[in-house]
C-alpha cells in the first residue's frame, strides 16, 4: 500500500491517492476525490502490464471531468425524471441538472466530494462521506462508506454501505470506463461482450426508462451469447438512436440478491478478460457515446468517442417512478448494502 498527496480539490482540501499492488505486480489506484477508482494496471497474455481505465492523471483533469470516469456516483446514480421522487406519499423535487429537465447522477454530489479515507491493511481502503439532509432535494442524511480491495487474483472488489437516518432513496455505483487494450487504445467496438441479462429497459428521448421491461431476444441488445460490441451498434433501432448507441439498463437474469456473474468481456488483441459480479438487479451498459475528444485524459491524450465501456451495477434508473421496478428506498433499519467485483485475467 502506498499513500501520497495527489493534489487539492476546488475547496483547497487535500486529495490523497492510494496504490494497492498485488503479489504479481498488478495494481489499482484510488483517489479520495470522488472515491475514485482511477487506475487498474493488469497484465495481458504476454504478462505486459497496462492501465485499463480511461480517465485522468492530474488533479486539473479530475476537477474538469464531466463524465464521472471512475467516480463513486450518488446519492442516486443514473436518471430521475423531472417530477422527482415520491416516498410515503410525499413528493421531493430533485435538482434537475440536465437542461433543467431531469436529474443525472444526483447532480454529481458524490463524484465531486472529498471522501475521508481509512487504510484497512495492505489490500483495502475505505472511503466515507456524509450527505446532508436536503442535498440536491433528497430527504434525510446518509452516511456512506465505500471499500475498495484488490487481491492476488486481480479482483477489484467494491463494497458499499450507505446508512440513512430516515427513509430515502439510495442507488450508488461506480462509473469506471474500461478498455482492455489500454486507456489510450482504439475504441472498444472489437471487444467481445457477454451479458447474463435477459431483458433491458427502453427509454424515452431523454434516456429515462418508460417502465417497459423488454426481452433482449431478437434485438441488438441481445448479448446472452458473446458478440463484439460493435456488431449491432449501428442497427436501425430506435433505442440505439436515442442513446447514440448502447446506453441502457439491463436486467440481470435470475436476480435473487446474491453475488452472481453478470458480464464477461474479452479483447482478442490483448487477451485480457474481465468478469463482472454483483448482487444488484441491473447494470447500465454504456460505450462512451458522448466522449468527443474535447477533454484531456491520461498522458495528455484526448478522451475519444467510444474509447471505453461502462458496466455500472445498479437498481433500475428512475425506479421510484415505476412501480414495476424494484424500489431503491432504504432506511436506518435497512441500509443500502451491496458488492460489485471486476476480476481480470488473460488468455
Amino acid at each position: 500500500m502506498e499513500k501520497r498527496v495527489y493534489g487539492a480539490a476546488e475547496n483547497g482540501e487535500t486529495v490523497y491517492a492510494f496504490t494497492i499492488t498485488n503479489a504479481g505486480g498488478a495494481s489499482i489506484e484510488l483517489l479520495s476525490y470522488g472515491a475514485t477508482l482511477n487506475k487498474i494496471v493488469v497484465p495481458d497474455r504476454t504478462g505486459a502490464l497496462c492501465d485499463v481505465l480511461v480517465g485522468f492523471d492530474t488533479m486539473e483533469g479530475q476537477i474538469l471531468c464531466t463524465d464521472s470516469q471512475g467516480r463513486t456516483v450518488g446519492r442516486v446514480a443514473n436518471r430521475i425524471a423531472g417530477k422527482g421522487i415520491t416516498i410515503d406519499g410525499q413528493n421531493y423535487p430533485i435538482t434537475k441538472n440536465v437542461d433543467g429537465k431531469f436529474t443525472l447522477h444526483g447532480n454529481h454530489e458524490y463524484a465531486k466530494a472529498v471522501w475521508q479515507p481509512e487504510v484497512l491493511g495492505d489490500g483495502a481502503v475505505r472511503f466515507a462521506y456524509d450527505s446532508k439532509d436536503g442535498r440536491e432535494g433528497f430527504p434525510g442524511s446518509v452516511h456512506n462508506e465505500v471499500t475498495f480491495s484488490f487481491d492476488d487474483d486481480c479482483a477489484v472488489r467494491i463494497e458499499y454501505r450507505c446508512t440513512p437516518d430516515r427513509k430515502t432513496a439510495v442507488n450508488v455505483t461506480n462509473h469506471a470506463y474500461f478498455n482492455l487494450d489500454g486507456f489510450d487504445a482504439a475504441p472498444i467496438l472489437e471487444h467481445e461482450l457477454q451479458l447474463f441479462c435477459d431483458a433491458y429497459t427502453p427509454t424515452d428521448a431523454d434516456c429515462i426508462p418508460t417502465g417497459e421491461i423488454r426481452p433482449v431476444a431478437g434485438t441488438p441488445f441481445d448479448f446472452r451469447l458473446p458478440k463484439k460490441i460493435g456488431r449491432d451498434v449501428e442497427a436501425d433501432d430506435e433505442q440505439l438512436k436515442i442513446g447514440r448507441g448502447y446506453d441502457h439498463n439491463f436486467r440481470i437474469a435470475n436476480y435473487d440478491g446474491t453475488l452472481r456473474e453478470f458480464a464477461r468481456v474479452k479483447s482478442e488483441k490483448s487477451g485480457r478478460v474481465m468478469r463482472g459480479y454483483t448482487d444488484l438487479p441491473g447494470v447500465q451498459f454504456y460505450i462512451g457515446n458522448y466522449m468527443d475528444g474535447t477533454q484531456t485524459g491520461k498522458a495528455g491524450k484526448p478522451l475519444c468517442y467510444r474509447q471505453g465501456f461502462c458496466l455500472e451495477t445498479q437498481y433500475f434508473p428512475d425506479a421510484l417512478n415505476h412501480p414495476e421496478f424494484i424500489p431503491c428506498v432504504f432506511s436506518p433499519e435497512k441500509p443500502f448494502v451491496s458488492t460489485t467485483v471486476y476480476q481480470f485475467s488473460a488468455e
